[in-house]
């Protein structure tokens, strides 16, 4: 969801390397050879910090942790003669092995008279902020099917407010061997709200229609996230219109004007759902939050600590 919002068209071909394509919807075609595969992915494609955090880290030990799913299946397309293969008994035997996983980060080196600055700064024993956007996917895995439906998603304190909101449908997606999980349900969405306690966004009402083809609003939200979010001036979007509609209709919620003067101690995020026709059976919503987080960091004892 956040690749989709974050890529663009000028630079999706550095992306070849981490599996990702400019043709959509036959993304990873060519990634896999004779049953082999090696790519490089970016920690900023996956972490808000390695995103927005660019000073040093002095003294500091780090823990990459990564979880696989219990099935490869959500991660398998199977191509035969360029169309997707749907069946289930070749698909299940499909296992992933990972043989070697490589981790490199960057290694500063300062001149003397910057080091002794550092070594100053750690015997202080003062410990340091690091601030940066953090991402959070919340996940509600069967939607009721009615047409008028509100998720609590979450509480947060005030020192991580929400400043995005990405939301996506999926119907009998998840371990499915027809339907990719890589891609998105529009589910004849009419309108999103989301709220911030009692503040709402966005203040107009998103008045789609998919059967109509009425969907400038939305596309145009999502066509706006790089211009906000990284503050690009002129972006072209990794998804046309026509592949927003058929493979990724997602709905971005920008909350990043929010008014900040009011003093509360926690917030509330919630999302009140509406749409032409009851979701479907086994239909789920997926809301990637993206918000602020203060961290503190002490380079005397790698102490780390959450504000």
């Amino acid at each position: 969801m956040k690749g989709y919002c974050s890529y663009n068209k000028s630079d999706i071909v550095s992306h070849y390397n981490a599996a990702w394509d400019d043709d959509i919807k036959n993304v990873n075609k060519d990634f896999i050879e004779s049953g082999v595969f090696n790519g490089c992915i970016n920690l900023k494609d996956l972490f808000g910090f390695c995103e927005d955090y660019k000073r040093i880290l002095i003294n500091c030990n780090q823990q990459l942790i990564l979880n696989r799913a219990s099935l490869d299946m959500n991660a398998i397309k199977q191509y035969k003669n360029n169309e997707i293969v749907i069946d289930a008994s070749k698909l299940k035997d499909v296992k992933i092995n990972i043989s070697k996983i490589l981790w490199r980060m960057p290694i500063v080196k300062v001149s003397d008279k910057e080091k002794i600055q550092l070594l100053k700064v750690v015997n202080h024993q003062k410990p340091l902020k690091c601030a940066f956007r953090s991402w959070e996917l919340c996940e509600y895995p069967f939607l009721p099917q009615n047409t008028l439906h509100s998720w609590k998603v979450k509480t947060s304190n005030k020192l991580e407010k929400p400043r995005y909101a990405i939301i996506g449908f999926q119907t009998d997606r998840k371990n499915s061997v027809s339907t990719p999980m890589s891609y998105f349900d529009h589910c004849k969405i009419k309108n999103v709200k989301v709220y911030l306690n009692s503040e709402v966004f966005p203040y107009e009402d998103f008045q789609s229609d998919f059967t109509k083809n009425r969907m400038a609003t939305l596309y145009r939200a999502y066509a706006e996230f790089q211009k906000s979010y990284y503050g690009h001036d002129n972006v072209t979007p990794l998804l046309t219109r026509t592949d927003f509609k058929k493979l990724s209709p997602i709905i971005v919620v920008d909350m990043s004007r929010q008014n900040d003067n009011v003093k509360t101690s926690t917030v509330d995020l919630r999302i009140e759902m509406e749409t032409e026709e009851a979701f479907p059976p086994s239909t789920s919503a997926y809301c990637l939050i993206l918000h602020d987080q203060i961290i503190t960091y002490n380079p005397f004892n790698g102490e780390v600590r959450t504000l």
